[in-house]
């Protein structure tokens, strides 16, 4: 299949609607994906102009792109006049962008590794098609760096887990860390045949809000790392070395039973007691 349907919740193939410039600029240029990055394109404009559109941006905003690609998703960014900042790990991908992305100022094109980025501005808001092979890393980023708002597109499964609620299969670590910070919610579903090449899997957009959340993260991501370490074991079983803290409480349930409310309660009477502990 070819193209891509906007007909209902998923995006499929119809054969219209591609976006020709990305297969052409990638033959152009002589471009060698390059597997162990997992690359894929988004290759139907309209698929970008969908999140673009939900994203709501004004020229006001400052947009960050993790994983700009062939600049598919970028140019639409762009367009917007909102200032964006495209990061992309594979220099030979720049004479695409800047070509394609040429007549745009309000873009900047910064050729590195988001994992490694030394500075996001303050009060961002991040619009990616998210590198499939280091989803969770960036979710953690994303976190990490505050972003106000995300609306990222992500592979189908992780989109599942990021949504899930408790008592679900998919709901563990990342539905919680996620869930912590962010209100989520899921936009639609978009077709393996909307990249090029075609992955294995489809994809899902997600909304997510920053919530009103002061928690230090490095910490809690150790504690719900720690609760779904053995995931089919109680919390009595994984929290074994700090059965003392928790004295009183049921820990009889498993971490997946949990709310994320209920996980934050855990976490902070767990960050009190080291800390007291400490002096």
């Amino acid at each position: 299949m070819d193209g891509c349907n906007l007909s209902g919740d998923k995006l499929q193939g119809d054969g219209e609607g591609r976006d020709l410039k990305t297969s052409d600029y990638l033959k152009k240029y002589g471009v060698r994906l390059k597997k162990h990055l997992g690359q894929v394109f988004l290759s139907d404009d309209r698929i970008a102009k969908r999140i673009v559109k939900a994203a709501d941006l004004t020229p006001e905003d400052v947009v960050v792109e993790i994983g700009a690609g062939a600049g598919t998703l970028t140019e639409e960014l762009a367009k917007t006049g909102a200032r964006v900042i495209a990061y992309e790990i594979d220099e030979s991908l720049a004479p695409i962008l800047r070509e394609r992305l040429s007549k745009y100022p309000n873009v900047e094109l910064r050729f590195e590794d988001f994992l490694k980025a030394k500075d996001v501005p303050e009060g961002a808001i991040c619009v990616s098609n998210i590198p499939y092979s280091i989803t969770g890393l960036l979710m953690e980023k994303i976190i990490e760096w505050k972003f106000k708002r995300a609306i990222v597109m992500v592979q189908k499964e992780v989109g599942e887990r990021i949504l899930a609620k408790p008592g679900k299969k998919t709901y563990g670590y990342l539905s919680v860390v996620v869930q912590t910070f962010y209100e989520v919610k899921k936009l639609f579903d978009v077709s393996r045949s909307c990249f090029v090449p075609n992955p294995e899997v489809d994809s899902t957009v997600v909304d997510l809000k920053r919530k009103p959340v002061d928690l230090d993260f490095e910490k809690f991501k150790k504690f719900v790392s720690m609760i779904f370490a053995k995931k089919r074991k109680t919390l009595k079983n994984n929290l074994k070395p700090f059965l003392s803290i928790f004295e009183g409480v049921d820990l009889s349930r498993r971490a997946e039973q949990l709310t994320v409310e209920e996980i934050v309660e855990l976490y902070e009477k767990w960050r009190r007691a080291l800390e007291c502990s400490r002096g």
